[in-house]
């Protein structure tokens, strides 16, 4: 419960502030910018880490991803001459893991080819990724029209597929896409469904080699295997070049979660036998997300140390307004302690006022980080979350700032002699 001793230093407190206004408003400029600063800076911290979460959140921590890489080309002369390019998975390799790694619940093949596709007079180059349905719904890629891919459809090698609005608008296609004939290379495909917006970025986008331009085409994995192989031929500006990758990437999900790191290490030592070029990477989300933590940890703590900077201005502007304020009181000070006022008395009060500034000042500058925010936001596009422990963190730093650096004022204040502070003019 607060004493009335409590409450008269605060009004006397408050009384010598506010008999300096523009003093105490400048004063508590800094403690304002200073405040709002960290908050913004906490706020976009939160935000990137959220949003990190989210995006290898969305690649399954328990999943183990395995790409195909195409490795340097070799100056040898007999390399060369071989005009077909063959590296990555093969699936032999897909066999292999799924048959002797144990605790893995599914092992999901994909091959990845780049085909021309056509629509009345519009022609683009797609992607076309050819997956078992369970792919997506793994990663979420959820329809917005029409239906997605079906275990029948692979079953009967159905040509149908499950494109990105992004491929409709390339292609200047505005009517009802499902059922909607796309040429692929020499071949007729149907629209089943059109994938929703949200679509992979960042680094969820590289590590399942997604099309940058959203123009990918999800068909049935057996429809394109069977039909066409694994062989493809891109032509460019009169020359040409032949790749047979089998498998561009496969897609391992593991039962347990404590073993996702045991089993990819177990995955990399069963491809390096087999694969001596190193043309394969591992991706492993469980283990990006822990270091991505703690890189965005450091880096929080490094926005908010260059944001207290300002706190600590605002800090040393209270500290030399107060010494000022000292001098300036110097006969008040002579006058309370010959009223029966004891030093300890004397630098309550001269606390009670830093810290009446850098409270008010830390309030104000939390409205201040908040707006920030807003605006940054909006103009940027960036995702910020304030939270509860940045709002209250901030006051914190604030109020601890007032109260070191009134504590020099005080104690000068209080240890002034009564009798020569009384003659003070």
């Amino acid at each position: 419960m607060i004493s009335t001793k409590h409450l008269e230093l605060v009004r006397l407190g408050l009384r010598s502030l506010l008999g300096y206004p523009m003093r105490t408003v400048l004063t508590m400029l800094g403690v304002v910018f200073g405040v709002g600063s960290v908050i913004a800076m906490l706020a976009l911290g939160a935000g990137a880490e959220r949003e990190l979460l989210r995006e290898i959140g969305r690649l399954g921590i328990q999943n183990i991803i395995i790409n195909s890489v195409k490795p340097e080309e070799s100056t040898d002369s007999s390399s060369r001459a071989n005009w077909i390019n063959s590296y990555g998975i093969t699936f032999k390799d897909h066999r292999r893991i799924v048959a002797t790694v144990p605790g893995i619940k599914r092992a999901l093949p994909v091959h990845v080819s780049k085909r021309t596709v056509w629509s009345g007079s519009k022609r683009v180059e797609g992607t076309l990724y050819a997956v078992m349905p369970e792919h997506l719904e793994m990663f979420q890629l959820n329809t917005s029209v029409g239906r997605n891919l079906s275990h029948l459809d692979d079953e009967k090698l159905a040509r149908v597929c499950v494109i990105r609005s992004g491929l409709l608008k390339e292609l200047s296609i505005f009517e009802d896409p499902v059922g909607l004939p796309l040429n692929i290379g020499n071949e007729t495909f149907h629209v089943v469904g059109v994938l929703e917006d949200d679509a992979f970025l960042g680094y969820a986008r590289k590590a399942l080699s997604v099309d940058a331009k959203s123009s990918e085409i999800y068909v049935p994995y057996n429809s394109i295997l069977k039909r066409h192989g694994t062989r493809s031929i891109t032509r460019r500006s009169g020359s040409q070049e032949a790749t047979d990758v089998e498998l561009n990437q496969v897609v391992v999900s593991v039962e347990d979660l404590d073993q996702v790191l045991i089993t990819a290490r177990v995955i990399d030592s069963l491809l390096d036998r087999s694969h001596p070029e190193k043309d394969y990477e591992l991706v492993v989300p469980l283990e990006v997300l822990a270091q991505r933590q703690k890189t965005q940890k450091v880096f929080n703590l490094a926005l908010v140390a260059i944001a207290s900077i300002s706190l600590l201005v605002g800090g040393i502007g209270i500290a030399n307004i107060m010494l000022a304020t000292v001098t300036e009181r110097t006969k008040e000070i002579g006058v309370r302690r010959a009223l029966g006022a004891r030093r300890h008395h004397i630098m309550a009060q001269f606390l009670t006022e830093t810290t009446t500034i850098s409270t008010i000042g830390g309030t104000v500058g939390v409205l201040v980080g908040i707006g920030l925010v807003q605006v940054l936001t909006l103009f940027t596009g960036w995702t910020s979350v304030i939270t509860l422990f940045s709002v209250l963190l901030s006051l914190s730093i604030s109020m601890a700032v007032g109260i070191i650096s009134g504590i020099y004022p005080a104690r000068r204040a209080a240890g002034l002699d009564p009798i020569t502070a009384l003659r003070h003019e």
